[in-house]
């Protein structure tokens, strides 16, 4: 079994002008990748699958964000669109620079240590963690400073 979060739901549209039906391409951004690395993270290590992330993965970084989460695997469409197939050996460069810096022989060396299975104190995993900011903001922010 395999679960794969999130993949790109297709939106027709509707040219007004025209009066016509259109089907744009609605390619992810970066930022997209919040709510598969959320879910990824609340699930590494609680179901028996593997969990693949997409949407929004454009750099070797957010892949490596992916695999904190706990991603056992990760797709990368949009940023090949936007940027041609070569940019796969920049994603891979990029991951083995930071595994480097880290001191990692192996993907799975540090596979979900950042999913809510392995924290002490899971706030970011947290369905009312904005409620908790908002009421104890100066306390939160402490401890979780704003960048």
């Amino acid at each position: 079994m395999a679960l794969f979060f999130f993949n790109r739901l297709f939106q027709p549209d509707i040219n007004i002008d025209k009066e016509e039906h259109h089907f744009p391409y609605h390619l992810s951004n970066e930022d997209d990748n919040r709510l598969a690395l959320r879910y990824i993270g609340l699930l590494f290590g609680e179901i028996n699958g593997s969990i693949c992330a997409n949407t929004g993965i454009f750099t070797g970084r957010d892949v490596v964000k992916m695999l904190l989460a706990g991603a056992d695997c990760v797709q990368v469409v949009s940023t090949l669109y936007k940027n041609g197939i070569e940019h796969i050996t920049k994603i891979v460069s990029e991951i083995e620079a930071w595994m480097d810096s880290k001191n990692y022989d192996t993907i799975d060396s540090f596979r979900g240590k950042l999913s809510k299975k392995q924290l002490k104190d899971p706030i970011a995993y947290r369905r009312a963690q904005y409620v908790d900011i908002l009421m104890k903001s100066e306390e939160i922010f402490k401890k979780y400073p704003m960048r």
